[in-house]
């Protein structure tokens, strides 16, 4: 379980970043089971330019083409949904019962994937605008928009490889912000607007390695990068199919999991 000062970083800053919560086996067949359903060959780059869809798999497909990015929404391969270990989840729920309030999942479980996978691209490496997730949504800062999600690598996440950039001190000065401007309205797609306004602080790229899990609550400003290297990063977030996650309906029936 976590400590008092994790548990401190992640209510200050916003995130922690965890080794250990899967196994090496588990995290590799996970790997392969990616690749083998985006029907590509680690070892041939010219296999990666289109995804071909293994026969009989009913899993929605988008491709980001400003980002070299191809996202699967539903995807239930059972070697990548085993990275939802009970190390994992027991952390998880750690950080999320810090905010009772907050409208969360009922299933202890996740239904589905939603990879996202950044593939090599060639245009220049840079940091755009930061985001709170839920900003093209109807949804309220207050309580909060979820309690704690997730982000697990299914291979290293090194320097400018498609990474998240995300911005420490966001939480914090986002408080501290409204807290001076109690009129400030409660949209998150508000809050975003007057991030300039707001200072964030330092931005952070996060580096991570094969089967690590970078948690974050509904504060933390971040945003997406292009990956500017010669190898596609492989990561996931979880879906799941209950009512209470239908405010964030990702593509068809699939929400994205907030437990």
């Amino acid at each position: 379980m976590l400590s008092t000062e994790q548990l401190e970083q992640f209510e200050s800053k916003g995130y922690l970043l965890l080794s250990g919560l899967i196994p090496k086996k588990i995290i590799k067949n996970a790997e392969q089971a990616m690749w083998h359903s985006l029907g590509m060959d680690p070892d041939d780059s010219e296999t990666w330019e289109q995804v071909k869809r293994p026969f009989l798999t009913g899993f929605y497909i988008q491709k980001m083409s400003n980002e070299n990015r191809i996202e699967l929404f539903g995807l239930t391969h059972p070697d990548i949904l085993a990275c939802c270990t009970s190390e994992y989840r027991n952390v998880l729920m750690q950080l999320a019962e810090k905010y009772p309030d907050i409208p969360h999942c009922k299933c202890s479980e996740p239904d589905s994937v939603w990879a996202m996978n950044q593939f090599p691209d060639t245009s220049e490496w840079r940091i755009t605008t930061p985001h709170l997730d839920g900003y093209a949504r109807d949804l309220r800062l207050d309580p909060g928009t979820f309690r704690a999600s997730s982000l697990t690598y299914l291979t290293n996440a090194n320097p400018q490889q498609g990474n998240t950039v995300i911005w420490p001190e966001g939480p914090e000065r986002i408080r501290a912000f409204r807290k001076k401007n109690p009129d400030l309205s409660n949209h998150v797609q508000d809050i975003r607007k007057i991030f300039l306004e707001i200072d964030l602080g330092k931005p952070m790229e996060v580096i991570a390695k094969q089967g690590d899990v970078l948690l974050f609550h509904h504060l933390l400003p971040h945003t997406s990068t292009i990956n500017a290297t010669q190898s596609p990063r492989f990561a996931i977030r979880f879906m799941c199919l209950c009512f209470e996650c239908r405010p964030w309906q990702k593509k068809g029936e699939w929400n994205i999991w907030m437990p």
